[in-house]
C-alpha cells in the first residue's frame, strides 16, 4: 500500500476503494485488523473523518466490521454467499427487466444449472439439510399466503435444495441465479399457474431426494421447468387477448 496517491475529489471513496483492493488482493486477511484511524489518516496525509467515511463504506459493503473495546478496531469480515449474490442478483433482475434476457432463456438456464446441482445434492443432503427443505415446503402450503409470499417459499425451497449440494462455489452462483430468475419466472406465470402442480412436484422432489434419486429428481426439475414455459406461453396468450 506504499506509494498511494489521493487527490481531492472524492477522497473517503478513493481511500475506500483502496482499502478493498487491499482486502481482496488479500494484503489483509479475514479476521485481520485494519490500521487505526490515526494510521490510515498518516498513511493516506488526510483527515480522520475521510477515513472513517471510507471505512463506513467498507461496511456498508459487508467487508469490515467494527468492535468496541480495549482490543476492538475494524477487522475484516467474510461476506455471506447471500450478500455477494445480491448484487450479481441486481444486475441479472435488470438486465430481465430491460428485455436483455427473455423467458425460455432464463428456463434453459434453470434446466441446465438446476438440474446439474440436484445430483450433487443426492450426495450430500443431511438430515439438516432436508429439515430445511421441508419447512420451505410447508410454507408454500399454507393457503393463506399471498402470491409473493408463495413466490418467497418458493425461492428458499430451491435455495434448500441449493445448499444440499454443500458446494461453496455452487450455492453463489445459484444463489444469484434462484434470486435473479425464479422471481421473475414466477412474476409472469401468477396469473395461470396453479400453486397446488407447483406444491406437488416440490412434494415429489424431497421425496426423490430422500430417496437419494438423482435421475427421478432431475426429471421433476425438468418437469417443472415445462410446466413454467407451458404457463407463461398461456400467459402470454392472455395477456396478448386482453391487449385487443
Amino acid at each position: 500500500m506504499q506509494g498511494n496517491v489521493i487527490v481531492k475529489a472524492s477522497i473517503s471513496k478513493q481511500i475506500a476503494e483502496q482499502l478493498r483492493n487491499a482486502i481482496v488482493s488479500g494484503q489483509f486477511k479475514i479476521g485481520e485488523r485494519l490500521p487505526t484511524e490515526d494510521e490510515l489518516a498518516q498513511r493516506y496525509g488526510v483527515s480522520r473523518p475521510s477515513v472513517r467515511e471510507a471505512l463506513k463504506r467498507l461496511a456498508a459493503q459487508n467487508l469490515v466490521r467494527a468492535k468496541r473495546g480495549p482490543t476492538g478496531g475494524n477487522f475484516v469480515v467474510q461476506p455471506s454467499f447471500e450478500e455477494l449474490a445480491e448484487s450479481l442478483s441486481g444486475a441479472a433482475t435488470l438486465l430481465v427487466g430491460m428485455g436483455a434476457l427473455d423467458i425460455e432463456e432464463i428456463i434453459e438456464a434453470r434446466r441446465i444449472l438446476q438440474v446439474s446441482c440436484l445430483q450433487q445434492a443426492v450426495i450430500n443432503a443431511d438430515d439438516a439439510h432436508l429439515r430445511n427443505i421441508e419447512s420451505a415446503l410447508r410454507h408454500q402450503q399454507d393457503p393463506d399466503i399471498s402470491d409473493e409470499e408463495f413466490c418467497q417459499a418458493d425461492v428458499a425451497f430451491h435455495r434448500a435444495l441449493v445448499d444440499a449440494t454443500d458446494n461453496g462455489m455452487l450455492r453463489f452462483v445459484m444463489y444469484t441465479v434462484i434470486e435473479a430468475l425464479i422471481p421473475v419466472t414466477n412474476m409472469v406465470v401468477t396469473v395461470v399457474r396453479e400453486r397446488s402442480d407447483i406444491i406437488s412436484l416440490h412434494r415429489q422432489m424431497l421425496s426423490q431426494l430422500r430417496q437419494r434419486n438423482a435421475a427421478e429428481l432431475g426429471a421433476l426439475m425438468n418437469e417443472l421447468l415445462d410446466y413454467l414455459l407451458q404457463k407463461f406461453e398461456q400467459a402470454t396468450t392472455v395477456r396478448d387477448q386482453d391487449s385487443l
